[in-house]
């Protein structure tokens, strides 16, 4: 497995993906998903996402008047779940680490260090996940626009980690928060 696209991988699972033990018939059992709509056919996020951790399935479209298509990426079973995480642990943020824990009844450890090359495809794959780009009309001069990009991310705890691991991996930006009245960061 390439550990740069196994980086991207847990940075967009850090951004999109969720993990459950979910009850199905008499039984709980793991399941891990991403969703993700596209209107031009399956997300090349999702076949990029599949394709580094080796398991799961890409389903749908599902569709909906007045929506557009919805596919996710779906891993059903136990030991595909446990492989996913097994492979993602080196990058995972602590909240999905600790959604994958609950879910397959483990504890995800890992003794990797990252090295910079694979910190970057992590924080490459939250921005694809959470990130955005638009241009602002400028506060100061009229006429003019500014760039933005910003990751949002909601915690009930403080600055999410994810944001200040990325903030420190790309050596720029700053983190605003809460807003509105709730922790929403970004």
């Amino acid at each position: 497995m390439d550990r740069t696209e196994l980086a991207w991988a847990a940075g967009f699972f850090d951004a999109e993906g969720w993990a459950a033990a979910v009850k199905s018939r008499r039984r709980r059992r793991p399941f891990a998903q991403i969703n993700q709509a596209d209107a031009d056919g399956v997300p090349e996020v999702l076949t990029r996402f599949r394709n580094a951790v080796g398991v799961g399935r890409v389903r749908g479209p599902k569709r909906e008047d007045g929506k557009v298509d919805l596919y996710h990426w779906v891993a059903s079973s136990r030991s595909d779940v446990a492989r996913t995480f097994e492979a993602l642990s080196p990058w995972l943020g602590p909240v999905k680490r600790a959604q994958v824990d609950a879910a397959v009844g483990t504890s995800a450890t890992s003794a990797h260090i990252p090295s910079s090359d694979e910190e970057l495809a992590w924080a490459a794959g939250l921005f694809d996940g959470d990130g955005s780009t638009c241009l602002l009309w400028h506060r100061t001069h009229p006429g003019y626009r500014t760039c933005e990009m910003s990751i949002t991310q909601t915690s009930r705890t403080g600055v999410p980690e994810v944001l200040t691991r990325f903030r420190r991996v790309v050596g720029l930006g700053h983190l605003n928060g809460p807003s509105g009245g709730t922790e929403k960061w970004g």
